[in-house]
């Protein structure tokens, strides 16, 4: 699952959130969220740590979480498109569809903006 490079440990939040990205490619959920965490502890402006743990939080079901750090991404980086679409799915899960529109009108925005 790890290359040779990734089985030391990282010493830094890039470091973690990639071992992070690896983990999660991988269906390992529980695993890349403990170095998303490790992350964003670094690093606490780390919109893409966030990111990439409400994806995580959403892969298993914790929606709320997925939510709340999806959020959080936004407000660090709010012309993401991909950050708004990937909120909208967890809207959509905890039924609150009003919500995931107006996500997914943000996120059709951004992206004739050029936005990504």
């Amino acid at each position: 699952m790890l290359n040779r490079g990734q089985r030391e440990e990282p010493v830094d939040a890039n470091g973690f959130h990639d071992r992070g990205n690896v983990y999660s490619r991988h269906g390992n959920y529980e695993r890349a969220v403990q170095d998303y965490n490790r992350a964003i502890e670094m690093d606490g402006d780390f919109a893409e740590a966030y990111y990439d743990r409400g994806c995580s939080y959403h892969e298993v079901g914790l929606n709320e979480q997925a939510i709340a750090d999806l959020t959080r991404a936004i407000e660090l980086n709010p012309e993401a498109a991909r950050y708004y679409a990937r909120r909208s799915l967890a809207y959509v899960f905890t039924d609150h569809i009003d919500l995931a529109e107006a996500d997914e009108e943000m996120c059709d925005t951004l992206r004739e903006r050029g936005f990504e």
